[in-house]
């Protein structure tokens, strides 16, 4: 009897483990690589606070050069591990990516519809090129929201085609180990 026909049959399940992040993760495809990498263009990221880790703060900021972080947390606090908001503007500045808040008229609370109008502004006035990518912070509210789903329909609006959304932290399934009950 085939497995489909019994339902009460149990099935292994995947372990789902985090992904290490990778300089590779954030060449563009045809770039000869180590030696003239170049960014990829039209690549979003998401950050999730507070599920990210110092580390993979730190190689977003390495690996992927982005040239803009848009802030969309209504609380944004970047006291990770040892990083604070100190260190974080210090690597902004280190790799000349340009922080944008979307929220500093929100006073502590998020309204996603003024978030996207203050970032549909962003982009009506700034026009900016897509050639590197863009990375967005969020926490759980925003998230719950939809708000990455609006940001990148607004986006889509203003002309910006991502081509790929990466999100921090990743997990990714490890078909070799099977899942613990």
């Amino acid at each position: 009897m085939s497995e489909q026909g019994n339902p009460g049959r149990l099935h292994l399940v995947p372990r789902w483990h985090r992904a290490k992040i990778e300089r590779k993760d954030f060449i563009a495809e045809g770039a000869q690589g180590e030696l003239f990498p170049t960014r990829r263009p039209r690549m979003v990221i998401f950050i999730h606070f507070p599920d990210v880790t110092e580390q993979e703060f730190r190689e977003i900021v390495e690996f992927a050069e982005p040239s803009y972080v848009i802030e969309l947390r209504a609380s944004p606090r970047f006291d990770i591990g040892g990083l604070d908001r100190k260190s974080a503007f210090q690597a902004f500045e280190k790799k000349r990516i340009t922080y944008l808040d979307m929220t500093s008229t929100s006073m502590g609370t998020v309204d996603s519809d003024a978030l996207l109008n203050n970032f549909s502004q962003f982009l009506r006035a700034s026009r900016p090129a897509f050639e590197k990518p863009i990375v967005f912070l969020t926490s759980q509210p925003e998230e719950a929201k939809g708000v990455p789903q609006r940001v990148l329909e607004a986006c889509l609006q203003f002309g910006l085609k991502p081509d790929s959304v990466y999100e921090v932290p990743r997990f990714v399934t490890s078909a070799s180990e099977p899942a613990q009950a």
